[in-house]
């Protein structure tokens, strides 16, 4: 299969600010690569073992989860790129933040979504980000921002074999 048929539909959206509650892990890509070391796949596991979802006040979408990416440190370097994640749900306000959880507010922005899947876990979130590079800023719709990108996973969806998500990529305006 070619490398072209193997990238998801794009669509440029524009975002209104929205705020997201959840779990934060600070991640240093190259420790990824190890399930001992790797942090996502943990905060995953932790997320939905502990009913994380359940403790967050005031969601817009129960069950919808995001899973963002945001301060970037050497975006552009795929052995030293480090930054923050939070694994989490939309609020419509952040009041009585349960232990152990975080606030972020991405402001107004502009993306490439990516309509990602079906496949399994993790595979299918892998290809996604894998075919990445592969995209000029002409296909995203603009440069890459590296502020803020983000999957969102459909309150319907088995996260195990199947899904479908969506992958938004943070564009400069």
């Amino acid at each position: 299969m070619d490398q072209q048929a193997q990238i998801p539909k794009r669509t440029a959206v524009e975002l209104q600010t929205f705020t997201l509650v959840g779990l934060m892990r600070n991640i240093i890509q190259k420790e990824e690569q190890d399930p001992k070391t790797g942090q996502i796949g943990k905060a995953y596991e932790e997320y939905f073992d502990k009913l994380i979802h359940e403790q967050i006040p005031h969601r817009v979408h129960p069950k919808r989860t995001y899973c963002m990416y945001y301060d970037y440190q050497n975006p552009e370097n795929q052995e030293e790129i480090r930054y923050k994640m939070v694994l989490g749900e939309v609020v419509s306000e952040v009041t009585d933040l349960p232990g152990g959880l975080v606030a972020v507010t991405v402001p107004a922005h502009r993306f490439c979504r990516l309509d990602c899947g079906p496949g399994p876990i993790p595979k299918v979130v892998i290809d996604a980000w894998q075919s990445l590079p592969n995209l000029t800023p002409e296909d995203f719709g603009g440069a890459r921002s590296h502020d803020y990108d983000f999957e969102v996973y459909p309150e319907d969806t088995n996260l195990k074999e199947n899904i479908k998500f969506e992958l938004f990529i943070g564009i400069q305006k």
